[in-house]
Formats: structure tokens, C-alpha cells, sequence
């Protein structure tokens, strides 16, 4: 990540990212991993849009007025391209589309969408790449390393 600052130099900001973990047993005694133990990663709270607005700012120069009005109005634009039935794709961030999901009919002629339609929902593919091997890299995983949870470790 890198900022520009107010002499016009780009600053290079570098932070260990970690995701913190705990172990879970799995108690699904039909499962096949029924006892094993296995890594969870711990939530370590909300990221209101506000605090969002503020980072923003503080790794550019603009105002708080101008990064608000900025996301503010991306998500105005994303909502309407999406209703348009348009998929968003952010660069290095990933892609936004909605999805319809209805119940069944037994006929094409016994459909009718407000019976049917059940909801829509908002789908989202993080951006990332396959390796050579087929697995998938995500942006937003890479470099993350996993740390313990404060007394959660074994």
C-alpha cells in the first residue's frame, strides 16, 4: 500500500497483516472429522464506514468531505448498474453481481415473479488468480499470515 503526501512523494506503508485463529472441535458426530479440531478465525470487530472514511484520508490527501462524498456516491453507482443487471468488477478487489433465486415450477407458463421470486441476492468474487496448480490467490489473502488469539493457544 502507498500514499502520496502533501510534498507530492510516494510513501511506501508497509503493515504485517494477521488474522487471528482459535480451535473449534468439530461435535457433528454424523461427520467424518466428528472430534477433530480445527482453525477458526476470530472476528475482531466491525469497520464502520466512517472509520473506513477516515483511514482513507489519512493515507491520501483529501478531505473527509471529499472521501465521503466519493463512496458515497460509488455505492449509489453500484447499486444502480447492478439493478441494470451489470456486473461490477473492481480491479484487485473483485467482482459484484446480483443473483435471483425462486422457488421451482412444474411449467415455464405457472411462473410469475412475485409468487416465485424468493429473494436477490448480492454475490461477490473476490479478485485473485489461479497458480499453476489450480488453486486459487486472492488479493485480499495474500501476505495475511495466521496468529493466535490471545489464550486461545494449545
Amino acid at each position: 500500500m502507498y500514499y502520496i503526501n502533501y510534498e507530492g512523494k510516494i510513501n511506501f506503508k508497509q503493515k504485517n497483516m494477521a488474522i487471528k485463529i482459535k480451535l473449534i472441535r468439530n461435535n457433528i458426530k454424523s461427520s467424518s472429522s466428528y472430534g477433530k479440531y480445527f482453525a477458526k478465525a476470530v472476528n475482531q470487530g466491525d469497520v464502520t464506514f466512517d472509520e473506513i472514511v477516515t483511514e482513507l484520508c489519512r493515507n491520501s490527501c483529501l478531505d473527509k468531505g471529499v472521501v465521503t462524498n466519493v463512496v458515497m456516491s460509488l455505492e449509489d453507482l453500484l447499486k444502480e448498474k447492478l439493478a441494470d443487471g451489470h456486473t461490477i468488477v473492481l480491479d484487485g478487489i473483485g467482482r459484484f453481481r446480483l443473483r435471483v433465486e425462486s422457488e421451482g415450477v412444474d411449467e415455464r407458463t405457472m411462473f410469475k415473479i412475485k409468487k416465485h421470486i424468493t429473494r436477490i441476492v448480492c454475490g461477490f468474487l473476490p479478485a485473485g488468480h489461479r497458480d499453476s496448480t489450480g488453486h486459487i490467490d486472492y488479493n485480499f489473502c495474500k501476505d495475511v499470515k495466521t496468529i493466535w488469539q490471545i489464550g486461545c493457544k494449545p
